[in-house]
């Protein structure tokens, strides 16, 4: 079933989306891999989710910090209902749908890319699932938290832990730009689904300098920021501990 879908796409695909492709291929023959056992470090710690848990417990925390039990888990509520949104229309529908080897399992250009401890992915890489769930969860918290460094902070966060999965060769570019686009349209429709139910359940918002438009201590937002930024210093620190040889 797999290879006929295979088939059908391959046989319907337009001049223009095959050169792309081609591009895609290009590049990340390019920029995959490196002789540097620190970048290699660097990037596989980045792309596993254990590398942010603290981060995670910071954000249930705040949540708990800055509302009342109801608030705190109907946005851990929005939060479950995305990631599993999100989860199913990549890995559940479009992967298998469209049927896009990742780099590291196409046939054309595998024996090109370098592999890092043994690791290759699924068999399918479109659209790129860690794309699309770092960027609609940090479109919700900018959304959620409404302070500006926090939204830069997310959003680069979710680029550059992205980015490592062209270095690892298991994503082109072209999953990662669609992963990144399902996850903006995710991000947004579910906060907006999020505030229209929270309203309804009369959510306070404290209004004053001390906080966000939408009721959030700015000392807790700093120091989440902190956390984050440590938190890239922890990983850098342990990519050249394990760098030493």
């Amino acid at each position: 079933m797999i290879h006929t879908c295979q088939l059908i796409a391959s046989a319907a695909l337009p001049e223009w989306i095959e050169h792309l492709h081609h591009l895609d291929q290009q590049l990340i023959i390019a920029v995959n891999g490196s002789e540097s056992i620190f970048w290699d470090n660097i990037s596989l710690c980045v792309t596993n989710t254990l590398a942010w848990s603290l981060i995670i417990i910071a954000l249930i925390a705040i949540f708990f910090r800055n509302n009342d039990l109801r608030g705190a888990l109907l946005i851990l509520l929005a939060i479950a209902v995305m990631m599993v949104i999100a989860d199913q229309l990549c890995s559940g529908l479009v992967k298998p749908l469209v049927a896009r080897w990742r780099p590291t399992q196409d046939p054309e250009i595998m024996y090109q890319i370098d592999v890092l401890n043994g690791y290759r992915g699924g068999r399918f890489g479109f659209f790129s699932g860690h794309a699309c769930n770092t960027m609609c969860m940090a479109i919700f918290l900018s959304r959620l938290f409404r302070f500006r460094p926090i939204t830069i902070t997310l959003i680069l966060w979710s680029i550059t832990t992205t980015l490592t999965r062209i270095y690892l060769g298991v994503h082109y570019l072209g999953d990662i730009t669609v992963g990144f686009i399902a996850g903006i349209i995710i991000g947004l429709t579910i906060y907006y689904i999020y505030n229209k139910v929270s309203l309804r359940l009369h959510t306070q918002r404290r209004l004053s300098s001390e906080y966000t438009p939408t009721g959030y201590k700015k000392t807790d937002m700093y120091s989440l920021l902190t956390l984050i930024f440590f938190n890239y210093i922890a990983v850098v620190i342990f990519a050249m501990t394990l760098g030493i040889q």
